[in-house]
């Protein structure tokens, strides 16, 4: 027995009452749910509408659907992050790896023409932050497409945010250590380096998440 498109909206709006908040999930739970309960329903017609849901229900586990949802947040944590290091690791090839060592170099170089050194690191630092404005301001216009949020443009917003946890404590760790510095100079050349890997983190993630925006908006017909 086929469920009528009203039975399906209240299938629908029933998994959205217990807190599935993201746009995918709603739609593949519901799949899964619709379908689930017609394979119910057509072994015994005489079950009822509500009956048929709650064994389909029960189909999903002790958790039910929040583990789900639980799950498919760290399968897209990791491919994020599998996907983001497999483009940095490109940059850390021949012949893109000559760029990377050579903005490393240049901005050790340049701090041999500051008084304070440190200084100048921690002013690199802040210039991430500036160029990780536009970040904030795609997660601003892209928290939500046409009204509707979703899981996977949700972990690419949080893994790009991330990173300012990152500077916080890189810049903690320059003040900590001022005094070896000053007095070995070397030192600033491992802060550059990490310099260059945060700037290829945030730009890498600017690509991945536009790109999660494009094949959402594509996957779901949401021009």
């Amino acid at each position: 027995m086929k469920l009528t498109n009203q039975q399906i909206e209240y299938v629908e709006n029933y998994i959205i009452s217990k807190d599935i908040k993201w746009y995918e999930l709603q739609i593949e739970l519901t799949d899964h749910m619709v379908t689930s309960m017609e394979e119910f329903w057509k072994k015994d017609p005489e079950l009822t509408f509500h009956q048929v849901k709650q064994y389909a229900e029960e189909k999903f586990g002790r958790n039910g659907f929040k583990a789900i949802e639980e799950e498919r947040t760290q399968i897209l944590r990791k491919e994020f992050r599998k996907a983001q290091w497999k483009m940095i690791a490109e940059y850390l090839k021949f012949p893109k790896i000559i760029i990377s060592m050579l903005l490393a170099f240049l901005g050790f170089k340049a701090s041999f023409y500051f008084d304070d050194p440190i200084r100048f690191v921690t002013i690199l630092f802040g210039l991430l932050i500036i160029v990780s404005i536009p970040v904030f301001y795609s997660f601003y216009s892209n928290r939500k497409i046409k009204g509707k949020r979703f899981l996977e443009l949700n972990i690419s917003h949080r893994s790009l945010t991330g990173i300012f946890g990152l500077l916080y404590w890189i810049i903690y760790l320059l003040g900590s250590i001022k005094e070896s510095i000053q007095l070995h100079s070397i030192l600033i050349l491992p802060f550059c380096c990490v310099w260059v890997l945060v700037l290829l983190f945030l730009i890498t993630g600017i690509h991945l998440q536009k790109r999660t925006v494009q094949n959402i908006t594509r996957q779901y017909q949401l021009t």
